[in-house]
């Protein structure tokens, strides 16, 4: 999917400003899809459980797939990997959390930032120069080979179309990380940080693991985050003790729908204090 991603988006760009603009719309639903699908699912499984046994193929995959996302893969692994390690955390009494995506770092009074400026500000608040910080010198390289496929593909748009550059990529760029970032906050909406079998939500609706490989199964796989995608219902067979000894959210909608499970509820992280 990811290798179709790039080719499209190639091929879109080359033909833009063949087509009338109302005929270029159909475009949009499909590649915000794609967009949303790499970040959430493929480039997530990635950087967890890389694609090949070879470093070097993964790298080569890692820099092609940036061009898709705009952004690092190397740098999306950091920040990910930042997120399980202090998992969805609260503010501290100086107000700051350490996780840098948790829903609780721009929150008010102890509770979750609204969902609304949570996805809107998010990508705005992505700070690269981290990574750029905390890698090694054997991940500077990749980095920064990483940074220039983002850039190459930045002004090769640019040069091919501004139109779909600036009327098709940065929408569907800006978009696709609002849904990854709402999705996200909905694995985490409601549950307990302090809780390491509640700090994370769950949801086991058949078709929607299905077709996004058992991302329902979030805390399962913050339990357990090396686990190859397909053993994350396994997981959750193995530890159903633990997890079904504790009071945790369990969706009844794919967390991108999460909304509609939290209408009219109170924040669960704020009322519940379940010990592990």
């Amino acid at each position: 999917m990811t290798i179709f991603q790039l080719v499209l988006n190639i091929w879109l760009s080359i033909t833009w400003e063949s087509r009338a603009f109302l005929h270029n719309l159909w475009f949009y639903p499909l590649c915000l899809f794609l967009f949303w699908y790499n970040a959430l699912v493929a480039t997530h499984n990635f950087v967890h459980t890389p694609w090949f046994r070879s470093n070097l193929l993964n790298n080569l995959y890692a820099i092609v797939n940036s061009a898709n996302l705009y952004s690092p893969v190397t740098h999306y692994r950091h920040i990910h990997f930042n997120h399980h390690r202090y998992g969805n955390d609260r503010q501290d009494v100086h107000g700051k959390t350490e996780d840098h995506s948790s829903t609780f770092a721009y929150g008010k009074n102890g509770e979750s930032e609204n969902v609304i400026t949570y996805c809107a500000l998010a990508i705005l608040r992505d700070d690269i120069t981290e990574s750029f910080r905390q890698i090694t010198h054997k991940e500077s390289l990749q980095l920064y080979l990483e940074c220039g496929t983002c850039l190459l593909a930045i002004i090769g748009y640019l040069l091919i179309s501004w139109k779909f550059f600036l009327f098709f990529v940065l929408p569907v760029f800006y978009f696709g990380w609002f849904l990854t970032y709402l999705a996200n906050y909905y694995e985490h909406f409601g549950a307990i940080p302090e809780n390491l079998y509640a700090n994370s939500t769950s949801h086991y609706g058949r078709i929607y693991n299905f077709l996004f490989c058992n991302e329902g199964y979030h805390q399962e796989h913050h339990l357990r985050p090396n686990v190859h995608w397909s053993q994350r219902p396994q997981v959750y067979e193995n530890l159903r003790k633990q997890l079904d000894g504790v009071v945790r959210v369990i969706l009844k909608f794919p967390p991108p729908l999460g909304f509609i499970h939290h209408r009219g509820k109170i924040e669960t992280s704020v009322r519940q204090t379940v010990q592990y």
